[in-house]
């Protein structure tokens, strides 16, 4: 390793405070990061439970038939996610045309949508493999060609 310029004992001694600085503040965002991500996820469990009861009070009073949890929010997810995703590749995409999944799944949030799931990416992924307009290109390419629409 090059040693790089001599430095004076002061410099150094500065450098050493503000390093230490800097890791006491990477720590803070590091441990608010965990707490803010707990309280989301606790509140994503809220969302759903009311959701769920949301639904079985509405099949219970007749007033919803089979209320889909998917309609409660505006996360894409199953049956959704795959018309979305089916649109948007059809509007930027034309028969025979190879996609990666990354860029299809930028397109469609560039759209406005948001995608579910822990994972949105990996949600998307597992969706868009149940497109019949769409077939995949090898294993594990990530790669997708958009078929004819007949």
């Amino acid at each position: 390793m090059n040693p790089g310029p001599a430095l004076s004992d002061d410099f150094k001694a500065t450098a050493a405070t503000e390093r230490d600085r800097l890791v006491a503040r990477f720590e803070e965002c590091v441990a608010r990061r965990e707490h803010l991500s707990g309280l989301a996820d606790q509140a994503a469990r809220e969302a759903e439970g009311f959701g769920r009861t949301i639904r079985e009070l509405g099949e219970l009073l007749g007033i919803e038939d089979q209320l889909s949890i998917t309609d409660l929010h505006d996360d894409l997810r199953g049956q959704r996610l795959r018309e979305v995703a089916a649109k948007v590749i059809r509007q930027h995409f034309r028969e025979g045309d190879v996609v990666h999944y990354k860029q299809w799944f930028d397109l469609v949030v560039a759209d406005g949508y948001r995608i579910g799931g822990k994972n949105p990416a990996a949600t998307f992924l597992t969706q868009v493999a149940h497109i019949g307009t769409v077939e995949r290109m090898g294993r594990r390419s990530g790669l997708y060609r958009l078929k004819s629409a007949a």
